[in-house]
């Protein structure tokens, strides 16, 4: 299992030498030139780009996890601009779709927030818990050490203020990293391009 791992690992360390760093991936694949983070969305229709069921109210959950996927390593920092490519821009209410867009974003983003309301006051009513247990713990010591109920208070208090700390300072990070992602997206610019004229561009000449 050692020789295996030794060897997964020596592959992997050819292949970051070979691939290079997720920065200058993230800068050869997505930045232009005027710094932005361009991810190119291929229509083949426009209806694909709504769910089927939501009479073009909700957008299509597979097409935002595509953006998702690939806006997640870009760093926050980086505007982006999510670049729908059509047959015939024309025909699309673009106004309509970029309302659409955005309110999706912008609704998570909000319930993100809420999640981080949520986080801070459970974590800190966890570490009050725990924290009042540990002060009955000593107060009971004081009166009797003989009272058997008293280690698993003991034990009860130090579980609440590890949850509370733990919440606090490793979920709320990563619930802060989503929320950042989510503005990200919610102040992304939408932009649609024809298909023909994408084609001329990187056509070789």
């Amino acid at each position: 299992m050692a020789k295996e791992t030794k060897n997964l690992l020596r592959k992997l360390a050819t292949m970051e030498q070979r691939r290079g760093s997720v920065k200058e991936f993230i800068s050869e694949e997505f930045i232009d030139e005027q710094g932005n983070a361009i991810i190119d969305v291929n229509l083949e229709e426009d209806e694909n780009l709504f769910s089927p069921y939501s009479d073009k109210k909700v957008l299509n959950p597979e097409i935002l996890h595509y953006i998702d996927s690939l806006a997640d390593p870009i760093p926050a920092n980086i505007p982006l601009v999510i670049n729908f490519i059509v047959d015939d821009d024309s025909k699309l209410d673009q106004d309509f779709i970029k309302l659409a867009f955005k309110r999706h974003y912008w609704l998570s983003y909000k319930e993100k927030v809420r999640d981080s309301r949520r986080n801070l006051i459970t974590s800190l009513i966890l570490f009050a818990i725990g924290f009042g247990l540990l002060v009955i713990y000593y107060l009971i010591n004081k009166i009797s050490d003989a009272f058997f109920g008293n280690e698993i208070i003991l034990i009860s208090s130090w579980v609440f203020i590890w949850e509370g700390v733990n919440r606090f300072f490793l979920d709320r990070r990563e619930k802060k990293i989503d929320r950042i992602n989510e503005g990200q997206m919610a102040v992304a610019m939408v932009t649609f391009e024809n298909r023909s004229s994408k084609v001329a561009l990187t056509k070789p000449k």
